[in-house]
């Protein structure tokens, strides 16, 4: 399976992972807190408190999977609950 480096942010607040999958794909946490925006052209970073850091993970998705997830409100993608919420899925360490 392929994977895709992908600029994350984590939200300090409810500790969700998030990250843009396409160029006007506004994404954010949980909890509202943090928002990441651009996909692979740009990264805005929206936040209400604490400056998150800009991380790279992978994910288990190519470009197109991510596209589509996000063009066709499949929203598998891009989200990355914490485990207080949601099991982590789709993810690979660095």
């Amino acid at each position: 399976m392929k994977k895709t480096k992908v600029i994350t942010i984590q939200c300090p607040n409810c500790k969700d992972i998030v990250y843009s999958r396409s160029r006007h794909d506004c994404r954010g946490c949980f909890c509202g807190q943090v928002a990441i925006d651009g996909g692979f052209d740009y990264n805005r970073i929206l936040f209400k408190k604490i400056r998150p850091k800009l991380k790279s993970k992978y994910v288990i998705a190519t470009k197109e999977d991510l596209y589509n997830d996000w063009n066709d409100a499949i929203d598998k993608f891009g989200l990355i609950k914490s485990l207080t919420h949601k099991k982590k899925q789709n993810i690979v360490s660095q």
